[in-house]
């Protein structure tokens, strides 16, 4: 029996974690194009012309790089925002996905790609992985700064200087600027929605994970409202909020996948129900409008954990997916999936890394 999609990517992560790197690259490009994938055993040897020497040769037979986990800094603005940038092992000529990874509060870089796993996602499907780090000193508790005006809008604050950073690896390393996506938890969540909202032409799709909606809170007391669940406006406000937003920005599609644990104490699971509604409603908005029609399906993992996982599809075009929603019954307020090597994970509920890597890479910007 063929494996779906997300069999197949599932798969792909087991493997990258048994250190089967090549079965897993094999598996995620069977998931991503629907051709079967060669035995993960058998090498494909490709004849090349022996023009040169062969010290020649062996030079560009082993034209790749191996993977790398490194520290930056990216001085913008008076101020310098440091990060950490994996880099898969890849041909140079490959032009590679790029996601930027968005932490929460009382997190690092490096706790945050512990806790996700998502470098050993990034090493299988050749995907570049950046994460900037908060400073304490622009948030005591290390949150962005989603909540405050100053941060909310194109071409200011934190939104300014983490699309500059997206854009400085871009210019630094081999991206795909088709492929370029943003996804966070948490606070993380809510700057990485401000980000795809503000700057649509540079992120392809978002994902959101225990997160919240954008331009609703506009102080602290506002914004642990907001984490209960209690809201001081109606879906739209935040398009109407931001009156710099131009007609040309607003009308552009950015698919959205979403998680969110319906345990959650620290935020509540209405707050995913607003992204949701928010995103929906602009959709109707477009140029175009798209009614999005809601496919909804109970799923349980082999650990026993419930989810129920809604699809939005093309009314016209039901092939054609635009968000997803997963909603984790049993989940509380951390990364589903996650490793107990990080902080805020959620262990036993479905990989949201792997969800969220092969929704990215079904979502690229060629189809907008």
């Amino acid at each position: 029996m063929k494996k779906t999609p997300a069999e197949l990517m599932h798969e792909a992560t087991r493997r990258t974690l048994a250190g089967d790197a090549a079965g897993a690259a094999a598996l995620f490009q069977e998931a991503l194009s629907g051709q079967p994938s060669p035995p993960a055993d058998t090498m494909i040897v490709t004849p090349v012309a022996q023009t040169g020497s062969s010290a020649e040769n062996a030079t560009e037979a082993s034209d790749t790089t191996a993977a790398s986990f490194t520290d930056g800094v990216l001085a913008h603005n008076d101020t310098e925002l440091k990060y950490k940038l994996f880099v898969p092992a890849r041909n140079h000529e490959a032009l590679a996905p790029l996601l930027l990874m968005l932490h929460g509060c009382g997190q690092s870089a490096q706790d945050f790609a512990a806790s996700t796993q998502m470098n050993d996602i990034a090493q299988a499907s050749g995907m570049v992985v950046l994460y900037p780090a908060q400073s304490s000193s622009a948030n005591p508790n290390k949150c962005w700064n989603w909540f405050e005006p100053a941060h909310q809008f194109r071409g200011s604050g934190e939104p300014e200087a983490l699309s500059a950073l997206t854009l400085h690896i871009m210019q630094t390393q081999p991206i795909d600027p088709q492929k370029v996506f943003v996804a966070g938890f948490s606070a993380g969540g809510a700057m990485a929605l401000t980000l795809a909202e503000q700057y649509p032409e540079l992120y392809s799709a978002v994902g959101v994970h225990s997160g919240l909606p954008t331009g609703v809170a506009s102080t602290n007391m506002e914004a642990f409202s907001m984490m209960q669940g209690k809201f001081l406006a109606d879906p739209k406000s935040a398009e109407q909020a931001d009156e710099s937003t131009d007609a040309q920005r607003a009308d552009v599609h950015t698919p959205l996948i979403v998680f969110h644990g319906s345990l959650d104490r620290v935020v509540s699971v209405a707050n995913a129900e607003r992204i949701i509604a928010n995103w929906l409603s602009r959709e109707m908005t477009r140029t175009v409008p798209v009614n999005w029609m809601p496919l909804s399906l109970a799923q349980q993992t082999a650990t026993g954990h419930h989810c129920m996982v809604t699809t939005y599809v093309d009314e016209q075009n039901p092939d054609r997916t635009g968000s997803e929603y997963w909603q984790l019954s049993e989940g509380g307020h951390g990364w589903s999936g996650g490793s107990r090597g990080g902080s805020y994970t959620e262990q036993n509920g479905p990989d949201a890394s792997t969800e969220m890597v092969r929704f990215f890479l079904e979502h690229d910007s060629h189809e907008r």
